[in-house]
């Protein structure tokens, strides 16, 4: 998790949400993610760790459901 930063994060308390910016350094990706206010808390209230871990699953299936549905055909 060591290669996983935080750069900077923005409270939207309009809206409930927390908008993360990341950077994965052994993939050299920057990015940023959007989680509730409810579930930054709870992860920030058990350490640095847990919001990576948190951030990380969110870009994980933010990343999956962008992936093609690829669909076989089979020819009579």
């Amino acid at each position: 998790m060591d290669s996983i930063l935080i750069t900077n994060y923005k409270p939207d308390y309009t809206n409930n949400i927390m908008t993360i910016s990341i950077q994965i350094n052994t993939l050299g990706i920057s990015s940023q993610v959007t989680i509730s206010m409810d579930d930054f808390n709870t992860a920030i209230g058990s350490g640095a760790d847990d919001v990576k871990l948190k951030v990380l699953n969110t870009l994980i299936d933010s990343l999956t459901a962008l992936k093609p549905v690829t669909t076989t055909t089979k020819e009579a």
